[in-house]
């Protein structure tokens, strides 16, 4: 009798496919997640109860990548939830704004959100390294993001580089972008530039030699190798002709203060006679004509 048991469960086990078995233990699982408590489980959260995070590092959200986002949800739905953090009243989002966007957009009432209890000072932390990660932030975003844990927490570079699990001069090296001119900030912002291109660019002498290098790389698409070869040679041929030229400190700081004053390199070569020559590099007819408006000169 026990022997015809065991048989006949086998028998039975056997007429069950392998998917139904999978869906069976899909279920179990879905309904332990649910019993979970709130702290730790998914749950359904209305999009209207959600406001946006106050330390969002992304500002922009192209409107394509939105689109895009949204036909895979009406197709898959949404894989992954968003992050919330519980308020007196609804919730703030800590990570996945662009999902929210793309719900909304597929008219969803509700999203799957895991909710964390997380400290104020921990929204911006989080919200850098899930953009970082899943690289949705421009180079720009991302070191503005680092130099508002610089101010705002007093984080050092090696702090902010464990965080987000980047070499501190990778975090150093993103930073110093900012010191690049507006036009090239805009430039990486809406990716006609890219970040290896902005750090060729840091090593030119002046902020009018890094937008004419810019300019030029946006028009002709110069790649990053291309550029860093470039900038490369004009550093070298900087170097040699400082090593060439023998004057004293005054004349070098009166070239820093021309240099300031005309956005482009200028060199004075004195003579023993009292007599000498002043050469201002201009880099393009643009250039030359903004020059000669400086100066107070007018074109034939």
């Amino acid at each position: 009798m026990e022997l015809k048991k065991k048989v006949l469960g086998k028998g039975l086990s056997a007429l069950i496919p392998d998917s139904y078995l999978k869906v069976v233990e899909a279920q179990k699982e879905a309904q332990k997640i649910q019993a979970q408590p709130v702290e730790s489980g998914i749950q359904e959260i209305p999009i209207s109860d959600i406001r946006p995070n106050r330390e969002q590092p992304r500002h922009r959200f192209p409107e394509e990548r939105i689109a895009e986002l949204a036909a895979s949800i009406r197709e898959q739905g949404i894989l992954q939830p968003v992050i919330v953090k519980k308020l007196a009243e609804g919730y703030e989002l800590v990570c996945g704004e662009r999902r929210v966007k793309a719900a909304e957009k597929c008219g969803l009432d509700k999203i799957p959100a895991i909710v964390k209890d997380l400290a104020e000072d921990k929204l911006l932390e989080w919200a850098l390294v899930e953009n970082i990660q899943r690289e949705d932030l421009n180079p720009i975003e991302e070191a503005q993001a680092y130099m508002r844990l610089i101010e705002g927490r007093d984080l050092s570079h090696d702090e902010i580089a464990k965080k987000v699990g980047k070499d501190r001069s990778t975090i150093a090296n993103t930073i110093r972008l900012l010191r690049l001119p507006g036009e090239i900030l805009e430039g990486l912002i809406d990716g006609r530039l890219q970040a290896g291109h902005a750090r060729a660019l840091l090593s030119l002498p002046t902020p009018e030699h890094q937008r004419q290098l810019a300019k030029r790389i946006m028009e002709e698409r110069l790649s990053v190798r291309q550029v860093e070869e470039m900038v490369g040679r004009s550093v070298v041929r900087k170097r040699r002709a400082k090593i060439a030229r023998s004057v004293d400190q005054d004349v070098i700081s009166l070239e820093t203060k021309l240099e300031r004053k005309l956005g482009t390199q200028v060199r004075i070569f004195p003579k023993r006679d009292g007599q000498g020559r002043i050469e201002i590099r201009y880099y393009s007819l643009d250039d030359l004509d903004r020059l000669l408006n400086l100066l107070g000169i007018s074109q034939i």
